[in-house]
């Protein structure tokens, strides 16, 4: 599945000069990149996360400042992942703007807090991309199935195509079945479903592993550090062998 639109509509917007409506034609939808520009003759792995109950505690319909706290440990798997030019991207949706329930200026506002909170720790986020489309929101955000709107991809599709990262290298981490079936039907190496957020263990049960897509669970992002070492080997591995280029090559054609 590809996404409905083209990157001619996407603009990088700075969290202070943010307006009502965030972008003209696709009103429900953010994208802002915050780290530096992947150098050209790369494509790395990313690290795919979700924002609620896997960065920040779970605060239903967050949109309040005050409200916005690390989970523990968070800013280390970040910060590792920084320093081994692993782009970092947060992928999120945000019904409660669809709703009507806060708009894009406080989910700006939630935002700036959560960088400066992970700055503070010396790690950042490269990119955000957020969709606030739903099938039970009003006019202009009612949309049934949009492609941003996890667990369709294509929030990671947007952000593969604008950081040329590698997509079947890379990993997502969240806290819903929605989260790691974005992260499948995105083509990704594999997901982690984290139990710090809104699944249950028992729930966790049906997340399963196949297709060469594979599946972890564990209690807190922090517990992730396993998927830098594994995103490393695999890029050092892809560039190391010609025959794994060659069919990284086809993949993308």
């Amino acid at each position: 599945m590809r996404p409905n639109w083209s990157y001619d509509h996407i603009a990088t917007h700075s969290i202070n000069e943010i307006e009502d409506g965030l972008l003209a034609d696709a009103p429900g939808l953010w994208c802002q990149q915050l780290g530096p520009p992947i150098p050209e003759d790369t494509s790395p792995p990313a690290l795919f996360l979700d924002r609620d109950g896997v960065v920040v505690e779970e605060i239903e319909y967050l949109h309040r400042v005050e409200d916005v706290k690390l989970i523990a440990g968070v800013d280390k798997i970040i910060a590792s992942c920084n320093q081994n030019n692993l782009p970092v991207v947060l992928v999120t949706n945000q019904s409660g703007i669809g709703r009507g329930l806060y708009g894009w200026r406080e989910f700006a506002a939630v935002q700036d807090r959560i960088m400066e909170a992970l700055s503070s720790l010396g790690a950042r986020i490269d990119m955000v991309l957020a969709c606030a489309y739903h099938d039970q929101a009003p006019s202009p955000y009612k949309e049934d199935g949009h492609s941003w709107r996890k667990p369709n991809p294509g929030m990671l599709l947007a952000a593969a195509e604008r950081l040329k990262v590698n997509l079947s290298l890379s990993w997502i981490v969240g806290d819903q079945p929605s989260d790691i079936e974005a992260g499948r039907a995105a083509k990704l190496a594999g997901g982690v479903l984290v139990l710090s957020g809104r699944t249950s263990q028992s729930a966790s049960a049906g997340v399963r592993s196949r297709g060469g897509y594979r599946v972890r669970v564990t209690y807190s992002l922090a517990a992730c550090r396993f998927l830098v070492e594994y995103m490393k080997a695999a890029e050092i591995t892809l560039g190391k062998d010609p025959s794994a280029r060659a069919e990284r090559a086809a993949m993308d054609q």
